[in-house]
């Protein structure tokens, strides 16, 4: 199969780059003029200031728009990620997406992130946290995978970020109590 890229973009990341990539224009233009009124010391300050401020802005806004997932003939790597960000398709037993969709004013920008958890055939867990992006980006995600894969089991879920943990823990809880009875028994 052909290599496939899907941009992983965050509408609110995207938004505050720009609005920051816009200031650091209008400090270059605020820059440059002190420079032509008054040809000083502190007005070429300004400018070096400006150049510095000028490439980081590039360099981030690159960083913000390269971000995805590479769907390659045999793995699928996720760019935006630096560790555990290779995920083969041969290893995969299960996918689950979850993202937070519940409406609340107390939560902070990292409880709306989306959660992809890739579940190995050796029942190792790999999750990667997307940020916060739309669901037809997760949706477009999960069906290049399902059409790599031949795992039978994705699945895309919204729910409150909260019930993912309380979920895990309470299947925790009754396993114990499971494996608390087995040992019972056996005494």
């Amino acid at each position: 199969m052909k290599d496939k890229t899907i941009r992983i973009i965050s509408p609110t990341v995207t938004a505050i780059v720009a609005i920051l990539d816009a200031a650091v224009l209008g400090y270059g233009i605020f820059a440059v003029v002190k420079l032509v009124q008054q040809f000083s010391t502190m007005s070429i300050i300004f400018a070096v200031i400006e150049v510095f401020a000028l490439v980081v802005a590039i360099l981030v806004s690159k960083e913000v728009l390269s971000n995805g997932v590479v769907f390659r003939d045999d793995e699928a790597e996720f760019t935006g990620v630096d560790d555990n960000n290779i995920i083969t398709y041969d290893e995969i037993a299960e996918i689950e997406a979850y993202k937070d969709t519940a409406a609340s004013l107390t939560k902070n920008f990292d409880m709306r992130h989306a959660l992809i958890m890739f579940t190995t055939k050796d029942k190792k867990v790999n999750t990667i946290d997307l940020g916060i992006v739309q669901n037809s980006t997760i949706n477009k995600i999960l069906d290049e995978f399902k059409r790599r894969t031949t795992t039978e089991s994705i699945s895309f879920t919204q729910i409150k970020k909260a019930e993912i943990f309380t979920k895990k823990t309470s299947e925790n809880e009754t396993e114990e109590e499971t494996q608390t009875d087995q040992d019972s028994k056996a005494e």
